[in-house]
């Protein structure tokens, strides 16, 4: 009878590490496919005040031209 128990145990204990392993290696699997990768294709633009390039999705356009920021925009606007 204690056997058969070493024997469950053994079998338990063999599983979760077997578990354990397969869980880490999926893991190492998935930060190798998304580091170093760009996701994202983004045009960059300059803005005209400063000469800061950020993502066009990021910057606000006025005109066809584009600026860093709104306090970028604004001088921008009065100078002119």
């Amino acid at each position: 009878m204690s056997r058969i128990l070493f024997i469950l145990v053994l079998l338990a204990v063999g599983f979760l590490l077997l578990k354990s392993w397969q869980r880490r290696q999926a893991l190492k699997h998935d930060n190798k496919q998304t580091s170093g990768k760009i996701t994202k294709n983004t045009r960059m633009v300059r803005c005209l005040h400063c000469g800061l390039h950020i993502p066009e999705d990021e910057a606000i356009s006025q005109g066809g031209k584009h600026f860093c920021s709104l306090e970028h925009a604004q001088h921008h606007l009065t100078k002119n």
